[in-house]
């Protein structure tokens, strides 16, 4: 049957958005490239320099390999202690900051206490504690620690007041004190969410502590910063290799964990 009706690829009342949009887009793009004042005339010469430094790190020398190994093992260290800190000190404050099982003078005082501490990237508070407290691992846990614990807030708090409110309610009634509610009635439908929620952060974790070692902060990150001022990019391009093995390796494993979750729960259905 033949019809008359055209299928346009955009709507025709959203042309002018997307015309609006695209422009905004080409306009912040110009503005910044002024505002950098990059040259892009030098661009394919900067571009081939670009990929001759990475075939150097590509002839790799595995010559410090224990050294290397070493720092990602530190560096795994400090995720896993920061990791763990945090996630239990924001398992106890997200009750106090989730709306639906606390006050509202709680919720929004924690809730604003993890937005400013998360507004500050984790390489700044790991400066701030490298200034202070010296050079070595200890101040990259506790950069992470600060960052891990406002996002663990947030997104426990969040899972939180998920809970369906009849099931409290029900609590309620039968006479449970507040911590029996909490314990029967919000950790049990809560805790695969945040067991993921802690198992997304340490991942993130491995991957900030390979850099915080830049800014003094020990682990693999101090290999790569040592060989890159030194010029010796050959090492430097092995200890990518690792970091990379590294985040992947932990990434992989933890979506195995998942599948093998999901599968014990179909079954179980």
């Amino acid at each position: 049957m033949k019809t008359d009706s055209k299928i346009t690829i955009i709507p025709e009342n959203q042309k002018v958005f997307y015309i609006v949009f695209f422009a905004a887009v080409a306009i912040l793009y110009i503005l910044s490239i002024f505002q950098l004042k990059l040259n892009l005339s030098g661009g394919l010469s900067n571009f081939l320099k670009a990929f001759e430094f990475m075939g150097k790190m590509l002839n790799m020398d595995f010559s410090e390999w224990k050294d290397v190994l070493y720092g990602a093992l530190e560096s795994i260290s400090v995720a896993v202690l920061a990791t763990i800190i945090s996630a239990v000190l924001a398992f106890f404050v997200s009750f106090m900051a989730a709306s639906n099982v606390s006050v509202n003078f709680l919720t929004w005082f924690w809730k604003g206490i993890a937005a400013g501490i998360r507004a500050v990237p984790t390489l700044i508070w790991t400066l701030i504690f490298v200034a202070y407290l010296g050079l070595g691992p200890f101040p990259g846990v506790l950069g992470l620690c600060f960052h891990s614990f406002a996002y663990l807030v947030k997104a426990f708090s969040q899972s939180i007041e998920e809970v369906k409110e009849g099931n409290i309610e029900a609590l309620k009634a039968t006479g449970a004190t507040w911590l029996q509610i909490m314990a029967r009635g919000v950790v049990p439908p809560t805790k695969t969410a945040l067991i993921s929620w802690t198992a997304l952060r340490f991942e993130f974790n491995v991957a900030a502590s390979s850099i915080l070692g830049l800014v003094g902060a020990g682990g693999i990150g101090h290999e790569l910063s040592r060989a890159m001022r030194s010029f010796e990019f050959e090492q430097a391009g092995f200890v990518v290799l690792v970091i990379f093995l590294m985040s992947f390796g932990i990434e992989m494993l933890f979506h195995k964990l998942k599948l093998n979750v999901d599968k014990r729960k179909l079954k179980r259905q």
